[in-house]
């Protein structure tokens, strides 16, 4: 018996190992293109030597909003800092030191790019893990539907266009986000709520949606609030369950707490960013209009398999693994609270990733509790769907790389069109010596210059009172 089960954990994790170098593998066509738009200011972050944090008079990560005269502009992000703690300790593991000014154009933007990739996949890795446990475990019915179903719903999600490019996008949802919630799922989707560690998953898990966005933190909480009701009205295991999301919610608190703690400043800032992106926009439901359907499509027919999948199997669930119930809610209430928002950002619906790994590991994990239950015909079913989803995201894919159009920020622009405006900008500020209003994304491929990432007016004030040689120096590329 001993021989069979090492055989078994070894083929498991040549399965993993498999499917994680695929869905890598599918980022390797993109993961050299220009940086555009804001990605310079998260690139910085894992980049800059020293880190911004040691910097900054209070230790925090900063955004570098400028340099002038070899002297670095640092701003906040604007929102909670927690995250961005996680992001610039994280990826700067992966990133290589003294990367700017050294390496050519390519390679800096490889290097980039990488350490967000390489944060996206540990945070995909307890999924990956999950669905080979799911495929590879025992079941009743013989049919190979029911091992390649969960597979074929992980390949298609992980390599739909939104999970390619907001995994190799140097910013916050694509990592940090689907790291932080990824994980709180998997810790609410593992073991059985009487087991003695649900208590200590249920807290971990809050105490990591905490750590994150308000958005991400109050659509939790929320979800918690409807998961504990409903659980407490139906399941016959109330105690446990009331017990386990106390600890959820103490787990949240906590880390909410101990986020606006560290910055409270920072923290009032991002409930200031999300209402102004709710009065700019709010209830134009841009993530779903036609364009944006093949990177948000994927996410409301996971919100729509699995609601159908826990509907059926409500009673059992309640009883066995509420959790399940909260990872999906709480997944769900994060893609409805940012298509109600309608904010567009930079053109790529980044924010509706973390959900992209979180509901496929509630589909995987409903998918494992109840595999005996389902009808080899349901297995095919699915495969058939997931295969008409890698199919278009493979279209979908491939044009924008034939094209040689971005998939991240500025979605569609030609690369050609942002590798010129970054030429343009940095070749007035070598030729006048001035401060360029760009974004740092110039300043990351060519250095030094004087560059601020700021309103005209805005920048005039500023260096008119911090520097004055400098107050006449502002210009701007040409449109």
């Amino acid at each position: 018996m001993g021989g069979i089960s090492r055989q078994s954990y070894w083929l498991r994790f040549a399965l993993a190992a498999l499917l994680l170098v695929l869905v890598a593998a599918t980022r390797l066509p993109f993961i050299a293109d220009v940086l555009t738009g804001e990605e310079g200011e998260f690139a910085a972050l894992v980049l800059n030597d020293p880190p911004t944090s040691a910097l900054d008079p209070d230790h925090l990560p900063r955004e570098i909003a400028g340099s002038i005269d070899g002297r670095l502009i640092l701003s906040s992000f604007h929102r909670t800092v927690m995250p961005y703690i996680v992001l610039e300790r994280l990826g700067r593991l992966f990133a290589p030191g003294h990367a700017l000014g050294r390496l050519p154009a390519e390679k800096l933007t490889v290097a980039a790019r990488l350490p967000f990739a390489v944060i996206f996949l540990l945070g995909s890795a307890g999924l990956i893990a999950l669905t080979i446990q799911t495929a590879t475990s025992v079941c009743k019915h013989s049919s190979p539907a029911l091992a390649i179903a969960p597979l074929t719903i992980t390949f298609w999600s992980l390599t739909s266009p939104l999970a390619v490019g907001a995994s190799i996008q140097p910013q916050l949802d694509g990592s940090a986000g689907v790291l932080l919630l990824g994980t709180a799922t998997i810790l609410l989707a593992l073991g059985n709520i009487e087991s003695w560690s649900a208590r200590g998953r249920f807290f971990a898990a809050g105490a990591l949606a905490g750590l994150g966005k308000h958005e991400w933190a109050l659509a939790f909480a929320a979800a918690a609030l409807g998961a504990a009701f409903i659980s407490l009205w139906l399941s016959s295991t109330r105690r446990n369950a009331g017990a386990a999301f106390a600890a959820f919610f103490i787990g949240l608190v906590l880390a909410v707490a101990l986020s606006c703690a560290i910055s409270p400043a920072d923290y009032r800032e991002g409930f200031a960013v999300m209402a102004a992106f709710y009065a700019k926009t709010g209830g134009h439901l841009w993530a779903l209009e036609r364009p944006q359907w093949p990177l948000t499509l994927p996410v409301v027919a996971l919100i729509l398999i699995d609601g159908a999948f826990l509907v059926i199997v409500l009673r059992p669930v309640l009883r066995e693994a509420p959790g399940l119930l909260l990872a999906y809610l709480g997944a769900t209430a994060i893609a409805v609270g940012y298509a109600i928002s309608g904010w567009s950002g930079d053109g790529l619906p980044r924010y509706f990733a973390p959900p992209l790994v979180m509901l496929p590991i509630v589909f995987v994990a409903l998918w494992r509790r109840f595999k005996d239950r389902i009808a080899p015909a349901i297995g095919w079913s699915v495969i058939a769907a997931s295969l008409f989803g890698l199919s278009a995201s493979a279209v979908f894919l491939a044009d924008s790389y034939i094209n040689k159009v971005s998939i991240t920020e500025f979605r569609g622009t030609p690369l050609a069109k942002s590798e010129r405006n970054i030429a343009t900008a940095a070749e007035l500020a070598h030729n006048t010596g001035d401060i360029v209003l760009t974004q740092t994304t110039t300043w990351i491929y060519h250095q030094p210059i004087n560059f601020l990432w700021a309103t005209k007016a805005w920048a005039e004030r500023d260096v008119a009172a911090h520097f004055p040689a400098f107050k006449d120096r502002l210009v701007a590329p040409r449109p």
